[in-house]
């Protein structure tokens, strides 16, 4: 997750001169835009022969310390009056996500280090009502030396529907390193790079995420309901810095465990299901000024 690398930034600060601290604080603060578009194949629900193709665009502005997001999915359905939930027209054409988040990080001494995330989100269908969410993470990072770290913690998903609550667990080896082999294993995220040159950089990871989302009051799956979208993802990556200003990162992404569960509009649970692997891509291209 983003603030496991944010964490190692700010800890490895800690040992440079005084004099060399403002530059890096201007760097926490620097400002940049990224623009991010994903692609899933189709994939059919099990046992079921209608499937989904989805695309996915995302704009973020931010910063290491607060950040604002426009996330939208596209999809694209096939024989999907096979579906058990199919009501006679199109289950979903496309959702929203607006996300506004800040990091607070917290220097106890030189050994430890803690970092809380707070998100507040409306994910949507059309209607924005009744789509408010929230997520914070919380944990301690213990530096072992100045290669190997320590995470423990916590993050919680909220949503009147559905609250989430799971562990942060991590080890991190050389995560800020500009060459040879870096990586961060633990869950939510797991991630192994190298640095091949201080501008190229290959990578291989692990993410899972969740969501719930407000459906349409004429949706095409449950009216005035919610769907809750759970998945793990494995990438495999390059990404290049073209310039001190600009860096273009793509993926090959491997979707699986994929569960899609609907509730209606008084929050209950009307049915669960699971949807086949499938195999995409993401292309990152993000300016900082």
């Amino acid at each position: 997750m983003k603030g496991l690398t944010f964490l190692a930034l700010v800890c490895s600060s800690l040992l440079i001169a005084e004099e060399q601290k403002l530059s890096l604080l201007e760097k926490i603060a620097q400002p940049k835009i990224t623009f991010q578009s994903d692609f899933l194949s189709d994939a059919k629900f099990e046992g079921y022969e209608g499937s989904v193709k989805t695309y996915k665009q995302m704009i973020q502005i931010n910063n290491e310390i607060v950040g604002f997001s426009y996330s939208r999915w596209d999809f694209d359905w096939s024989n999907e009056n096979d579906l058990p939930f199919y009501k006679g027209k199109t289950p979903i054409d496309a959702m929203n996500r607006f996300k506004l988040y800040t990091n607070f990080p917290l220097h106890i001494n030189d050994k430890w280090f803690m970092l809380n995330s707070v998100n507040v989100n409306s994910t949507y269908e059309k209607e924005m009502s009744h789509s408010l969410g929230a997520g914070i993470t919380s944990f301690f990072s213990y530096k072992v030396d100045d290669k190997h770290t320590i995470q423990l913690g916590a993050f919680a998903n909220y949503h009147s529907v559905k609250t989430l609550v799971l562990p942060v667990l991590g080890y991190s080896y050389r995560a800020r390193a500009t060459d040879g082999l870096k990586m961060v294993i633990g869950f939510p995220r797991a991630y192994v790079g190298y640095q091949i040159t201080p501008e190229v950089l290959i990578n291989a990871g692990m993410v899972y995420s969740q969501a719930v989302i407000r459906l349409a009051d004429d949706s095409g799956i449950e009216p005035g309901g919610y769907s809750e979208a759970k998945d793990f993802q494995v990438n495999l990556g390059f990404r290049y810095e073209i310039n001190q200003h600009f860096e273009l990162s793509t993926d090959l992404l491997y979707a699986f465990k994929r569960d899609f569960t609907i509730y209606n509009h008084n929050a209950d649970e009307v049915d669960s299901y699971s949807i086949e692997p499938s195999l995409g891509s993401i292309i990152k291209l993000k300016y900082l000024f």
